[in-house]
């Protein structure tokens, strides 16, 4: 049977299931399929690898339940775009099979904040302050090194990956987050659709209920999950 996996986002310290009850129900409806989203533990409570450990083990669940790998789609939104690349990167790594596609939604994938957009749009973004940024580190992953991949999948080995989509916000902090990532993965010979939209805010894709590109996006979202799912 077909599933969406979805993680949501939250900087790794807040979010829920229900705070993104709005996309995922939508995710459902338009794709076809349940959506299955991970309520992940969460730092400072819980630091890293937690949240990612939790993740590992809602995928084998679903292996586990009769899910073959490539009837499910990964997904997720800002800190969760970083878990599902991260969880794609752990499965390579313990050998474990990939699901058919991976969706996300302005990933945080470099902790480092080395992307020039992190300056660029620091204001024209209306999400974010540097201030956040800087508050991760000590909440989420303290002494680590920024450049593990399973932190930051922008320096991982990304060869082998299922296609990924991945949708950003031209004016937004993590923009070059997905631009990088898209140029990284393409170099590493996976198939990648980059989209960077124009006039948007963070995962602008929660607000679809009043904002056109929101359902226009995931318009997107969904041709390509059922194209990698074989859904006619």
């Amino acid at each position: 049977t077909r599933a969406f996996l979805y993680i949501h986002g939250g900087g790794f310290v807040g979010g829920s299931p229900r705070t993104h009850r709005p996309l995922t129900w939508r995710l459902a409806k338009e794709i076809g399929v349940p959506v299955y989203s991970i309520d992940y533990r969460l730092a400072p409570e819980h630091p890293f690898p937690a949240g990612l450990d939790d993740c590992i083990a809602a995928y084998r669940a679903l292996l586990g339940k009769g899910h073959a790998a490539k009837s499910l789609v990964v997904g997720g939104d800002s800190a969760g775009g970083n878990l599902t690349l991260a969880l794609a990167l752990r499965l390579k790594a313990e050998d474990l099979p990939l699901p058919a596609a991976l969706i996300c939604l302005s990933p945080a994938t470099d902790m480092t904040g080395s992307g020039p957009s992190r300056q660029e749009n620091a204001e024209a973004d209306s999400l974010f302050v540097d201030e956040m940024f800087d508050s991760l580190k000590p909440a989420y992953f303290g002494d680590r090194d920024e450049r593990d991949p399973f932190l930051s999948p922008l320096f991982g080995d990304l060869a082998g990956l299922p296609p990924v989509l991945l949708q950003v916000g031209e004016r937004e902090m993590l923009r070059d987050d997905s631009t990088r990532m898209a140029a990284k993965l393409k170099a590493a010979g996976v198939e990648t659709v980059l989209e960077v939209w124009p006039r948007v805010w963070h995962v602008w894709q929660l607000n679809a209920d009043m904002l056109p590109e929101g359902r226009e996006a995931i318009t997107h979202i969904t041709r390509f999950a059922r194209q990698h799912l074989a859904i006619a």
